[in-house]
C-alpha cells in the first residue's frame, strides 16, 4: 500500500483497484490473526474510501464495451467518454481519504486459526448460498459474494483455493457488475437516454447468465463445505 499510496490519493485507477484488493487481503489476515480492532477499521476505512471510484470504474468499463459491441456512432462514444470522465472527477473531488494503514505481521498460530475458519466459514457458506439462489433478491446475493471472497483470501493464505470457487467468484462478479450498471441507468435516466433501453437489456441478459451459471456451479461448491450432523 505504501508504494501506490500517492498515486492512490490522486485517484489513479489501478491504485484504486489494487487498494479493494489489498484491503480485502488485509481483511482476511489481520482475521486469523485476531488482530485488533483499530487495524481492522483502517483497512475498512480505506476499503471504504475507495468503494465508489472502483464502482465507476468497473461500471465505465461495461458500459463502454457494450456501446461498442451496440455499434453506436463514434460521436455517442466520445459524449460517454466526456461525460464518464466528468463524473469521476466530481467523485474523486468528493472522496476522502484516511491515513494510510500501517502494516502488520501475521501473529504464531494463524495457520491453525485459518484452517478453523475456513471449515467454521464453510458450514455458514452453504446455507447462505442455498438462499440466495433459492430467494433470488440481490443484496442475499451480493452478501453471500462478500463472504465467499473472506472465504477465497482465507484459502489463499493456506495456498489451496479451489478452480470452482475462482468460477463461481467470476460469475458473482458479473452479476454484480450487472446490478451496478442496471442501478446506475435507472437512477440517473438522463445518461446516455439515446441507448438507455437496449443497455438495460444487455445488463439484465447478463444478470440472469451469471445466476445460471452459479446454479450450475453450485453442486461442485458445496463438496468444498464440510457437513457436520445437525447442520
Amino acid at each position: 500500500m505504501k508504494a501506490t499510496w500517492d498515486e492512490l490519493c490522486a485517484g489513479d485507477e489501478v491504485a484504486v483497484h489494487e487498494a479493494r484488493k489489498l484491503s480485502r487481503r488485509a481483511q482476511a489476515e489481520l482475521r486469523v490473526s485476531d488482530a485488533g480492532g483499530r487495524k481492522r477499521r483502517a483497512w475498512r476505512d480505506l476499503r471504504r474510501a475507495a468503494a465508489p471510484l472502483r464502482d465507476h470504474d468497473v461500471t465505465g468499463e461495461h458500459l463502454r464495451a457494450a456501446l461498442t459491441e451496440l455499434g453506436v456512432e463514434d460521436s455517442t462514444l466520445a459524449y460517454f467518454d466526456q461525460t464518464w470522465a466528468e463524473r469521476r472527477s466530481r467523485l474523486l473531488a468528493q472522496t476522502v481519504w484516511p491515513e494510510r494503514p500501517r502494516g502488520f505481521d501475521l501473529k504464531s498460530g494463524w495457520r491453525k486459526e485459518a484452517r478453523h475458519l475456513a471449515e467454521r466459514d464453510g458450514r455458514h457458506l452453504l446455507k447462505q448460498g442455498q438462499a440466495a439462489l433459492n430467494g433470488g433478491e440481490p443484496q442475499a446475493w451480493h452478501d453471500w459474494r462478500k463472504r465467499l471472497k473472506r472465504y477465497r483470501y482465507t484459502l489463499e493464505l493456506l495456498g489451496q483455493v479451489p478452480p470452482v470457487l475462482t468460477e463461481v467468484l467470476k460469475a458473482l462478479g458479473r452479476l454484480q457488475d450487472a446490478e451496478l450498471v442496471l442501478a446506475l441507468l435507472h437512477a440517473e435516466p438522463a445518461l446516455l437516454r439515446y441507448e438507455r433501453a437496449r443497455l438495460i437489456a444487455r445488463e439484465e441478459a447478463a444478470r440472469h447468465a451469471a445466476q445460471e451459471r452459479v446454479r450450475e456451479l453450485f453442486p461442485a461448491l458445496t463438496g468444498l463445505f464440510p457437513v457436520q450432523s445437525g447442520d
